[in-house]
């Protein structure tokens, strides 16, 4: 009898099976309530909204006085190029485009830039930017960097996400109105399967990134970083550069430290603590590739993106400190009068503040 008691204990796939007979259908049920319950990540999306419309924007301006040569009719001598390059319409309507199409073409981007940051009309915003902003991209293909590729990619998925749910111009109007906004159920299985293609997006290239990288003689070895820090085409400081490769110890150490980081950056999502770690070490490199490299754009796309990460906690409690520390700073109230809740007209209650996908 002892011997048939340890046998039906000891530990089997059977056993499990058994004992786990219903596991199939309270997943599913449990997909099915995360799917259709919650529009998850409404603050991180709305971040990234933010984030992500700023820096487009920024690329837009600073780039007015040489738009018409780079993407307008002076880029004629990239049509060879362009006609391999299989972009079908609206994206190639720039091609034969003169003068004066061009510039309504990139004022209407801009504008479309500030509302969709404002979070206006976000439902009709978001497709149309994303088919001016790529418009404008198609025309000069080799200029761009991997943040304009990507950006691309996520406006698509962003087009079917509920990005003014939260610090938008629509939230304002709807609570100035007294409205409240009807969720149909499809809605939100589409924002929240859009949000699972961000996370996937990010995940990929990430992973993708890290283990081209191993593959390198000069990753391996660490001394990978040294070459790129030290270039004159990405050494923006070249104090900074020199101050960080003058030991080889921190150049291997951030250099083996970058592969693992995006090696195990889908791996650490899934516990929280793991999360989190990854999360500042992955921001702390974007911030190493925009001041040290001089690539603001590619960082500051990236990093808006993995805003979608962070709990709606954590937004909610920057929000807090930075409605706190206006009060203090601009509206001279007292620190001790009410700094627990902001109490601008963008302030939002979730329904539930957890954590992304």
């Amino acid at each position: 009898m002892e011997l048939n008691q340890e046998t039906v204990n000891a530990p089997s796939i059977r056993n499990w099976m058994v004992k786990n007979r219903d596991f199939g259908s309270k997943f599913l049920a449990a997909l099915y309530s995360w799917f259709t319950e919650n529009r998850h990540a409404a603050y991180g999306l709305a971040v990234m909204r933010m984030a992500s419309g700023l820096f487009i924007l920024g690329w837009l301006v600073v780039n007015v006085p040489v738009a018409s040569k780079i993407w307008g009719p002076g880029s004629e001598y990239l049509e060879p190029y362009r006609s391999v390059l299989g972009y079908k319409w609206p994206l190639d309507i720039l091609r034969d485009a003169g003068l004066g199409f061009f510039v309504f073409w990139y004022v209407v981007a801009v504008v479309l830039a500030i509302a969709f940051v404002i979070g206006w009309k976000t439902r009709f915003v978001t497709p149309l930017f994303f088919i001016f902003y790529t418009a404008i991209n198609a025309q000069n293909t080799p200029v761009s960097d991997g943040g304009n590729y990507f950006i691309r990619i996520m406006l698509i998925y962003l087009i079917f996400a509920d990005l003014s749910k939260h610090w938008s111009v629509d939230s304002w109007m709807r609570k100035r109105a007294a409205k409240s906004k009807k969720e149909f159920e499809v809605v939100t299985v589409l924002h929240n399967l859009a949000l699972c293609l961000v996370v996937a997006q990010l995940c990929m290239v990430y992973l993708e990134a890290g283990l081209y990288k191993v593959q390198g003689s000069l990753w391996q070895n660490g001394t990978a970083m040294y070459y790129p820090v030290n270039s004159e085409a990405y050494g923006v400081f070249p104090w900074l550069s020199d101050l960080i490769t003058a030991n080889s110890w921190v150049v291997a150490l951030i250099t083996y430290v970058t592969v693992v980081a995006q090696i195990a950056f889908p791996f650490m999502l899934f516990h929280k603590i793991s999360r989190r770690i990854a999360l500042i070490v992955i921001l702390g490199m974007h911030i190493g590739i925009a001041v040290v490299m001089g690539l603001p754009f590619f960082s500051g796309i990236m990093a808006s993106a993995d805003a979608v990460l962070v709990s709606s906690g954590t937004w909610l409690t920057i929000q807090g400190w930075l409605a706190t520390q206006w009060r203090e700073k601009f509206l001279r109230r007292n620190p001790s009068e009410g700094t627990s809740e902001p109490e601008d007209e963008f302030t939002d209650r979730p329904e539930k503040a957890s954590s992304t996908a």
